[in-house]
């Protein structure tokens, strides 16, 4: 399926943000970038700030469909154990666009109010972290450290390897019969 235009501004963002930062992004480069007018971004987004709170919108939207889609029903028919299974599936399992980190270290109130969304969504999925035992929490981090690993495509480990996923979502999800 073809992505809509939308979708290929935020991302095509993304990936100039990755390169020049969100400072130097100014619509004719991206335009340039995605293949569109100026008119067909601004169609979409009239200001930079409104693409900023786009990418924002769209990344909160995207993490909250592939932890839905991994849970497989609704959130409110879910245990805790599937939400974090599910969460943490979601997010060893997904592709991390290139940006992605750079928007959250980026320092702008966007980046800041997505970061929050984030951890309003992991709260909602997981609980209150405290509430987890200690190997739950080493896998937490360990799912934090895959994400970012990804997002900074280092190489250094990899990231493919289905056994560690697995193990990781069964170590976050209190899984013990391994």
């Amino acid at each position: 399926m073809r992505a809509s235009n939308r979708d290929r501004i935020v991302e095509g963002a993304l990936e100039l943000a990755l390169s020049s930062g969100f400072e130097a992004l100014t619509f004719e480069a991206l335009a340039e970038h995605v293949g569109l007018t100026r008119g067909g971004l601004v169609y979409h987004f009239a200001t930079k700030q409104a693409l900023l709170e786009g990418i924002a919108a769209t990344l909160l939207s995207r993490w909250r469909a592939q932890a839905q889609a991994e849970l497989g029903k609704p959130v409110e028919d879910s245990n805790r154990s599937e939400r974090i299974r599910a969460l943490a599936a979601s997010t060893v399992g997904s592709q991390v666009l290139p940006g992605e980190l750079s928007f959250l270290l980026s320092g702008g109130p966007e980046a800041a109010a997505l970061a929050e969304a984030w951890s309003q969504l992991c709260r909602d999925w997981i609980g209150d972290p405290g509430e987890l035992d200690p190997i739950q929490r080493v896998a937490i981090l360990a799912i934090d450290g895959w994400w970012a690993n990804q997002a900074l495509q280092t190489g250094y480990h990899d990231p493919d390897d289905e056994e560690t996923r697995r193990l990781i979502i069964a170590l976050a999800a209190g899984d013990r019969a391994l």
